[in-house]
């Protein structure tokens, strides 16, 4: 059985081509999902969350510094001037980056440094083995005793020699 392809006669019609499926490979797994898109301009929910945050502490202010708008132009310049700071710290926030971490996390990392101990203290296991006599099994109590008291006596003994 012979086709005809645009005037040539072709003999692959009879066994069918089986052609490799094609699947295409997220790539963009590590990034944030998008929650507000206007034209080129995207915001993830972390950012809208801290624009809202820096925007709505910048308001309050606004609000409460009303008796200043009262004064005309100098009064309004000092009122906007004292509510923009939490915007634009918000806006710092949510944008800058630093060795690929946001601000915050940078803010935990130093949190956990802080905490934690400078200077650490080491103990041998050997000046507490007495301890761990009891979860030795299978030997009598008056034995592990005896072992226990050898010990420390023993250690006491070599304490002193040096």
């Amino acid at each position: 059985m012979l086709q005809s392809m645009h005037g040539q006669h072709t003999t692959h019609a009879m066994h069918p081509v089986h052609t490799p499926r094609k699947h295409i490979v997220p790539t963009h797994l590590n990034l944030p999902d998008q929650v507000l898109t206007l034209w080129s301009f995207s915001l993830t929910a972390r950012q809208l969350l801290l624009l809202l945050v820096g925007g709505s502490i910048g308001g309050t202010i606004w609000q409460h510094l009303a008796m200043l708008g009262h004064y005309a132009i100098p009064g309004g310049i000092l009122r906007f001037l004292l509510s923009l700071p939490p915007f634009l710290m918000a806006l710092f926030i949510a944008w800058y980056r630093y060795a690929g971490r946001y601000i915050e996390v940078w803010c935990v990392v130093l949190v956990r440094y802080r905490l934690r101990p400078k200077r650490y203290l080491w103990r041998s296991i050997r000046n507490y083995e007495q301890h761990l006599f009891p979860l030795v099994t299978g030997e009598d109590d008056r034995d592990l005793e005896e072992r226990a008291s050898q010990h420390t006596r023993n250690t006491l003994i070599g304490v002193e020699a040096r």
